[in-house]
């Protein structure tokens, strides 16, 4: 536009400066859970990355799936065994403990139903790691469900540099009358613990959040 002089908050075709940032902003958002989501993809071991359709099972598996109180503490002892370390030795022992043949398992990254399906991809991630401590915080049972509130430590490698993580997380569980679990889901950033280390992406998801914790 001929003659026009951009005031520091308005630009010459009217568009706020703060609209622009915002859109600026979102861009590099999308830019970089798409490129997370790429990765996922290529990492993914099974499951389903949908996040829709995850909730979608999860609210369909809490109808499906009722708690049984009577092991409840034993199911809880065998939970925090299982995840207090994921490089032990004898990782598969432990969670065929904990877990029953069928369940709804969702860690926010992958969905699995089968028992063997999740020691699988469970064991292949505990070699991956270098180090890994899960430390309970706190259980709180209500009936049948039971929320343990934890703080995960882990270090691995990934895109050819050392990953060292700590990260806040909370579980949904529910078990059998054996004390195995039957539902478990997880509540966990696994953005901020695991892909804002990584190069590129990593780069995005913090200068997205630096931006929009300052506009």
């Amino acid at each position: 536009m001929r003659g026009c002089r951009p005031s520091p908050t308005i630009d010459c075709r009217g568009r706020t400066m703060a609209a622009m940032r915002f859109r600026k902003q979102a861009a590099i958002v999308i830019l970089a859970t798409t490129a997370a989501a790429i990765i996922v993809g290529c990492i993914a071991r099974g499951g389903d990355m949908s996040a829709e359709l995850n909730a979608s099972l999860y609210h369909q598996s809490l109808e499906a799936l009722e708690g049984d109180r009577t092991h409840v503490n034993l199911g809880i002892a065998r939970f925090t065994r299982a995840f207090e370390d994921l490089t032990a030795a004898d990782l598969e022992q432990r969670l065929t403990d904990l877990y029953a043949d069928m369940l709804f398992f969702n860690d926010t990254i992958h969905t699995f139903h089968r028992r063997d399906d999740l020691i699988t991809y469970l064991v292949g991630t505990g070699a991956l790691l270098k180090h890994s401590h899960v430390e309970i915080d706190q259980v709180i049972q209500d009936g049948g469900d039971v929320f343990v509130r934890w703080t995960m430590d882990f270090q691995t490698r990934a895109a050819g540099r050392t990953i060292h993580s700590k990260s806040i997380g909370m579980t949904h569980l529910r078990f059998n009358s054996r004390g195995q679990a039957v539902l478990h889901q997880d509540f966990w950033d696994s953005g901020h613990a695991l892909y804002a280390h990584l190069p590129v992406v990593g780069f995005a998801i913090r200068s997205a959040r630096k931006r929009m914790q300052n506009p």
